[in-house]
């Protein structure tokens, strides 16, 4: 058993199981990957996207029985909210001996460069974990989750604040495991793509 010191303060054990375990888990809300390449393939210029994941660990309800084994996890996500933000931008510098390069050509480690406008997404990871209960007759509980996230998608230097986009999400991998009789380890990676609406 693992130690369960963690910030939700949940009073379970952990099993190592997780670390070890190549069960295939039915997802439900994942798109194919023809779909998202699709979504690719109708790239425009003014189009933008991101990824990012949503780990997680939640426990089952007071109310619920014990899990024995997870059987399915639904997923679906639903924007809440976008605005387009201003952000600093990062001034440039000259080299020893060199010419100057401009902020603007200074990338991160990501190759992303600071254009002074951010487009912010807030979002809510609905969730509905179906598993079989740990008794005699291993009857089927489900337990809803709703994780909100908030991302940023960095946008031309020239998007006015009130700009809208279409977003558009895709849940490209979802995976989870039972650390305990009543604790469960999620991890769900998302792909959005916002394109600027005229």
């Amino acid at each position: 058993m693992l130690n369960s010191n963690y910030t939700n303060g949940t009073s379970y054990q952990f099993y190592d199981k997780c670390c070890g375990e190549n069960k295939i888990l039915n997802t439900v809300g994942v798109y194919p990957e023809l779909k998202i390449e699709k979504a690719l393939q109708c790239y425009e210029d003014t189009d933008k996207w991101t990824e990012f994941f949503v780990p997680e660990i939640v426990d089952i309800p007071s109310q619920k029985p014990d899990i024995e084994d997870i059987v399915e996890v639904h997923s679906c996500v639903d924007i809440i909210s976008q605005r387009v933000i201003k952000t600093p931008l990062v001034n440039g510098y000259t080299p020893v001996g060199q010419n100057p390069i401009a902020g603007e050509d200074i990338p991160n480690g990501e190759c992303t460069n600071l254009t002074g406008r951010k487009l912010i997404i807030e979002g809510i990871l609905k969730q509905k974990i179906i598993y079989t209960a740990a008794v005699d007759e291993q009857s089927i509980h489900s337990a809803h989750f709703n994780i909100p996230f908030s991302v940023f998608i960095i946008i031309d230097k020239d998007t006015p604040l009130y700009q809208q986009f279409k977003i558009t999400s895709y849940i490209e991998d979802i995976y989870a495991c039972a650390l305990s009789e009543r604790s469960v380890f999620k991890n769900t990676t998302i792909f959005i793509k916002a394109s600027k609406l005229c």
